[in-house]
């Protein structure tokens, strides 16, 4: 059932479909790119650079430009305009329709409709540096004793759990380069609800922390980890949306409810401004990494098409043995 946290969903809610999850885990395995999943994003920019493509760093979008229901390009924060033959979206979908199109524009996604759809939950955050290596599990999961009372509470009462579940991963006893030598890379995650709750994480944020290690402590066998920690980074829903602009800190973007999927979800090719392409959690298919990753196939043939030239293929997953 945890996998269905991958979507931000409620498993007594997420589409029978999504089970498909738990099968590739088992039947695929799970997969980690040295380096950390930030190298995903190293191998793309390769991939762009080879082709000739050029990548500008720093220079913030401020506003889709947009004549005539045409996306034109994009404005800058420092001022400049960027022409674009076709602009692909890839920031999160509600955050870039309520910021980045001037109002008035949008029919289908204004912002008091796009604030009426359903969300994701949220996430809290601690990234931790230790000063040692735990030789334990790369994942370690750790359920709430009342797990549907807790995905209740972050999903429907949103309100924070008293007994939350953790997700936390080890990944420097798959991988040594995360951290220095002796030393270890650790992040822990707590599904939480997103910022349509009324929490105040400027004032709880510090008891939820200490509830979070002390539960860890407990019921795992990371002990003493508060001694251990020589660098933190805490994110709450509040800094998802300040500091990453994730609308509502909804961290796995749109829910995936029947009702906002497939055809209901929107399009790779935007229905509402021409010239433009989405990419990411909150267009088909939905959220999760290699979901996203199948979104940018979809745009990226779309686009192709409408070019008159051939798409990238898309293959069979290869059998397992052992499964049907």
């Amino acid at each position: 059932a945890f996998q269905s946290k991958y979507l931000g969903m409620s498993p007594w809610e997420c589409p029978g479909a999504f089970t498909i999850l738990s099968y590739m885990e088992h039947a695929y395995g799970i997969y980690h790119p040295i380096g950390g999943v930030n190298q995903l994003s190293a191998a793309m920019a390769k991939a762009v650079k080879e082709m000739g493509g050029r990548i500008h760093l720093g220079k913030g979008v401020q506003k889709l430009w947009i004549e005539d229901r045409k996306v034109k390009g994009v404005d800058l924060y420092n001022g400049s305009r960027e022409a674009a033959d076709e602009v692909i979206i890839n920031g999160d979908f509600a955050h870039v329709m309520t910021h980045l199109v001037e109002p008035g524009i949008l029919k289908k996604y204004t912002p008091k409709k796009l604030d009426k759809k359903k969300y994701s939950c949220s996430t809290f955050m601690l990234y931790l540096g230790l000063d040692k290596k735990y030789d334990l599990s790369h994942h370690t999961i750790v359920f709430s004793k009342d797990y549907k009372r807790n995905v209740e509470e972050m999903t429907k009462s949103r309100i924070l759990s008293a007994d939350p579940s953790i997700y936390v991963q080890n990944a420097s006893v798959t991988d040594p380069t995360l951290a220095p030598d002796g030393k270890s890379a650790l992040y822990i995650l707590a599904p939480v609800p997103n910022n349509f709750s009324d929490i105040g994480w400027e004032n709880e944020q510090e008891a939820f922390r200490e509830l979070v290690l002390d539960i860890i402590e407990e019921k795992t066998d990371f002990k003493n980890l508060r001694e251990h920690i020589e660098v933190e980074k805490m994110l709450t829903p509040f800094g998802w949306e300040s500091d990453y602009s994730v609308y509502r800190g909804a961290t796995f973007n749109l829910g995936h409810q029947l009702s906002q999927m497939m055809v209901f979800r929107p399009h790779n090719k935007f229905e509402e401004l021409d010239n433009c392409w989405l990419v990411g959690g909150g267009t088909h298919p939905g959220s999760g990494l290699p979901t996203i990753l199948e979104s940018a196939r979809i745009t990226t043939n779309g686009i192709l098409k409408e070019d008159g030239k051939s798409g990238i293929p898309i293959g069979p997953l290869p059998k397992v043995e052992g499964y049907v």
